[in-house]
């Protein structure tokens, strides 16, 4: 009888959820994910507990298995502290032995300073939408060739740590070459105010088109990035990415109440969250039965373990020169410099060799001594600079420190003094020593240069040299 009973009781549930619609059941859940009573949802809390326990329910609603046998938990430990992903399944049939992979975290910032961060977008959207996606899989079982892993991550707002570990156990069960795309569904509550953007469809062969594909179907608005490029932000398809595995990061975009107490479910776009949905679902339903549907062999620049041999990129930067007259024991005041142009690079393990070619316009005024000039008045030079550095690398990845030694090279092709022209003859060809250091992170490199000229700036008339020269550099590396 208490079998029947239980029966009965989970057939009228199904039944319950059937007649809602996906945006109602959408909205449920985020209400429930960032009321109140879940305080925030801090990872590895009593409080986060309460938001996995209630996925466990809607997975088990949906018919999905656990991953692991017995248990839908994944309990894992860092820092001494205990977490916890919820990992189901949805078995394929002819490739069942291939994955795809749909993670969305469910942790968010707790409770700061007596004041509740609901996170009804970061990541309760998201937590909601792989329910909904994994209800639509479901129910085509039948014509996935693929078996499709739905994952709820625990502890992405410290660190990624949920799906780092994800990505450690899959590898150990089954190694990540089965793992044919990697979707981490996080913050798609404001479809309204940008659409959908998708990060990463270089990673898959033919991506843009499948994914116009899906969206005509879907009538979305949607906009494709080839690589996560951001070395400011990272998201749960870090670890995958890194090990080689196809990525998409999915979002609607950030908006002023990211991290914020104000990230309440009222705000979020239910129509939006609801087309997201369907258009994800249809998205990872291509890629769970088309056979053909594989990796491009491209990755982004910030998920390298390794520095690409040659890298090339344009650069731009500020700073000042000095004049110094040792025989006057005067040095000038320096006014802005500038330069722009292309920068490149030769990558070797630790070591590397960065040649930049550069257009450059430097002032320096000088003081208002009549033995040199009479009155104040500038001096400008333009030239065409070549610095050369040895580099020493921090790392072989392509993000890192370096510092680096070596010399320039500068041909003058025109200068102006700014009141009366001394007569001076300016050379030309000037060089000397160069210097600098600075960090790269993937696609960005910052970094501060120096130079010191060895030979004289006006041969034959005052022994005079550009020295120091300091440039703060912003590259971008393609």
């Amino acid at each position: 009888m208490k079998r029947l009973f239980i029966l009965l009781l989970a057939a009228v549930i199904a039944v319950a959820a059937s007649a809602q619609t996906r945006s109602e059941r959408l909205a449920e859940y985020v209400y429930y994910f960032a009321s109140d009573s879940l305080k925030g949802r801090a990872a590895g809390s009593a409080d986060a507990a309460k938001a996995r326990d209630y996925i466990v329910e809607r997975y088990k609603e949906c018919g999905l298995k656990p991953l692991s046998a017995g248990s839908y938990l994944v309990p894992f430990k860092r820092d001494g502290k205990q977490f916890t992903d919820v990992v189901a399944v949805i078995e394929g049939n002819s490739l069942k032995d291939e994955y795809i992979v749909l993670g969305a975290h469910y942790d968010h910032l707790g409770v700061k300073k007596g004041e509740i961060y609901p996170g009804a977008d970061d990541n309760a959207s998201g937590s909601a939408a792989i329910i909904e996606i994994a209800r639509e899989l479901s129910q085509h079982r039948s014509e996935l060739q693929r078996s499709v892993i739905i994952a709820a991550f625990d502890a992405e707002e410290i660190g990624l740590y949920g799906s780092s570990y994800l990505a450690e156990y899959l590898d150990a069960m089954f190694g990540l070459d089965k793992v044919k795309l990697m979707m981490s569904v996080d913050m798609v509550g404001r479809y309204s105010t940008g659409g959908l953007t998708l990060e990463g469809i270089a990673t898959i062969r033919n991506g843009k088109a499948i994914a116009s594909d899906a969206a005509g179907k879907n009538a979305i608005k949607l906009k494709t990035k080839n690589f996560e490029t951001s070395v400011m932000t990272a998201t749960d398809t870090d670890a995958f990415a890194r090990k080689g595995v196809p990525t998409l990061a999915v979002s609607t975009g950030l908006h002023p109440q990211y991290h914020k107490p104000t990230d309440k479910p009222d705000l979020v776009d239910y129509e939006g969250l609801d087309k997201v949905s369907g258009y994800l679902a249809d998205f990872a339903l291509e890629a769970a039965t088309d056979e053909s549907f594989q990796a491009s062999g491209r990755i982004a620049r910030k998920h390298m373990d390794k520095a690409r041999v040659f890298e090339v990129g344009i650069t731009g930067s500020i700073g000042n020169a000095l004049i110094a007259f040792p025989k006057a024991d005067i040095t000038t005041n320096g006014r802005m410099d500038y330069t722009a142009g292309i920068t490149t690079r030769l990558n070797f393990s630790n070591f590397g060799l960065q040649v930049d070619a550069l257009w450059e316009s430097a002032t320096s005024r000088f003081p208002s001594l009549e033995p040199i000039f009479g009155s104040a008045q500038d001096y400008t030079q333009r030239s065409v600079t070549v610095p050369a550095y040895f580099l020493l690398r921090s790392s072989e990845s392509d993000s890192g420190a370096f510092v680096g030694f070596g010399g320039y090279y500068s041909y003058v092709y025109s200068h102006t003094f700014s009141k009366s022209d001394p007569g001076w003859a300016v050379n030309p060809h000037q060089g000397g020593l160069a210097a600098n250091f600075g960090i790269k992170a993937a696609n960005l490199m910052l970094e501060w240069s120096f130079r010191w000229q060895l030979n004289d700036l006006f041969p034959g008339a005052q022994t005079a040299r550009i020295h120091p020269a300091t440039y703060l550099k912003l590259s971008w590396m393609f």
